[in-house]
């Protein structure tokens, strides 16, 4: 599953325009409503997280009512996209710019590992298949200048045995010119390690370092076609050839799939988009690869020939594969009719698990804990956004909309925060809410730029200053 790349993305000057017309969007983030990743619970399928421009979305009943994870209480904000993992036990990861946050407690409270681990950015993190219990991570931190001048990293492996509890860094460390973007263990050799990322100047070319010993030493193989502006990024391992491992190039236009089926010696193109690749996942047999985005929509292909046919016309932002009969998705609100959906024949249609309306509010958490003190104060603003309803008679939030950009959030007052600011859309049955309405004012979300999640420039990522990287998603 690609990392929602997905994130960090432009917006056209005309949707510039409509989205700063509206109201309510000075009280929130000022982010356009997205998913960019969806996450399983392995030990319970009816368990999904959903992570969004807006938050971490949580369903415990298989999509029938969801709740809501403000950013600020899992520790991250603004424009930050983390990758989020569920574990064997339910807790939850989140690598982000200050660290790793994790809750033990299905959401409520997050609290970021301590020790060698405090103030360092995670780059990327992934959860064992064959052992949900066991992870690894890649940190990779600014470590000054080399004596030619050019940037250096700290870049290291990490993992857990224990469900996130304790972590050690596994191995040595990764050369000072390489900067990591991408991580994942192969699932049927646990041993195998590969990271994806790029090395320095002059050329800044894009690398895959393999271990095979748990990070006891590393081998670099070049990608073909790969440097600074065109980033690889770890899409999928075989889950039976730990040889086999699909990597996604990041192009300033067009994405293109690259595979190797010897551990990185050798490369071979397989599929180039007409825009950004938002989504890859291989099936749980290894036998079918699905991929597509925004404009390219959804294509599959038999793994033992990579020939692809496109399924669907869905604009995806996401894919994650963690059952034959159920292929996880996300998509457009407004373009789509859905904001996660599921599909039961490899990408052909798709049965929606949710909707922007259907988020019934924060998740229940007692006062003491990180979600509890911060997100209720915070919901009237997302649910007018968003245009979220009450579900089972409650109200949406504590706070007012009013008229005013002003008039929403944590400080209004009366009333409830299911209302939209900006007042009724132009549209004839357009749905409530500020961005509901900006969606349907932008027709088919074109005039919006693609949101090339999980990728920025090094110069602009983080206190590190390292590459974006959530290249599942």
């Amino acid at each position: 599953m690609l990392p929602a790349p997905p994130g960090r993305r432009a917006i056209t000057a005309a949707a510039a325009l409509v989205i700063a017309s509206i109201p309510t969007l000075a009280s929130a983030n000022g982010r356009y409503p997205a998913a960019g990743q969806i996450a399983l619970d392995p030990a319970d399928p009816s368990t999904l997280l959903v992570r969004t421009t807006y938050g971490v979305l949580v369903t415990r009943d298989a999509g029938h009512r969801w709740s809501w994870i403000c950013e600020g209480a899992v520790g991250y904000g603004g424009f930050e996209d983390p990758m989020v993992a569920f574990t064997g036990d339910g807790s939850i990861l989140a690598g982000i710019f200050e660290g790793l946050s994790v809750s033990h407690d299905s959401g409520c409270q997050w609290d970021f590992a301590q020790g060698a681990l405090a103030n360092r950015y995670v780059i990327d993190l992934s959860v064992e298949r064959a052992d949900p219990s066991r992870g690894v991570l890649i940190v990779s931190n600014s470590a000054g200048q080399d004596d030619g001048g050019a940037a250096t990293f700290l870049t290291q492996l990490w993992e857990t045995g224990d469900d996130g509890k304790t972590w050690a860094q596994a191995g040595v460390n990764l050369p000072g010119d390489f900067l990591g973007l991408t991580v994942d263990a192969a699932p049927s050799d646990r041993k195998r390690v590969y990271l994806s990322g790029r090395l320095g100047p002059p050329t800044y070319p894009g690398v895959l370092e393999r271990s095979d010993d748990r990070g006891a030493t590393w081998q670099a193989w070049p990608i073909p076609g790969s440097d600074d502006t065109h980033l690889p990024y770890i899409g999928a391992i075989d889950p039976n050839d730990p040889s086999v491992v699909y990597v996604r190039l990041n192009g300033p236009s067009t994405d293109q799939l690259v595979v190797t089926k010897d551990g990185g010696k050798t490369w071979q193109p397989s599929f180039t988009t007409t825009g950004t690749m938002y989504g890859l996942a291989l099936s749980p047999d290894g036998a079918t690869i699905a991929l597509g985005g925004d404009k390219d929509g959804v294509w599959t292909a038999p793994t033992s020939t990579l020939q692809f046919t496109k399924v669907s016309s869905a604009g995806i932002k996401c894919l994650t594969w963690p059952a034959a009969d159920k292929l996880y998705a996300c998509a457009d609100e407004f373009v789509d009719k859905f904001t996660a959906g599921v599909s039961a024949d490899e990408g052909k249609t798709f049965t929606p698990v949710m909707h922007l309306q259907a988020l019934c509010g924060p998740l229940a958490c007692g006062p003491g804990t990180s979600a509890g003190k911060t997100c209720p104060a915070l919901w009237g603003a997302t649910a007018a956004n968003i245009g979220a309803t009450p579900c089972d008679g409650a109200t949406t939030g504590s706070g007012s909309t009013g008229s005013g950009a002003g008039s929403t959030g944590s400080g209004a007052s009366g009333g409830s925060g299911g209302g939209s600011s900006a007042g009724s859309c132009a549209l004839p049955g357009a749905a409530v809410g500020g961005f509901a309405c900006a969606g349907s004012l932008l027709g088919a979300a074109a005039a919006l730029a693609r949101r090339r999640g999980r990728r920025r420039p090094a110069s602009s990522r983080g206190p590190a200053g390292a590459a974006e990287t959530r290249a599942r998603g």
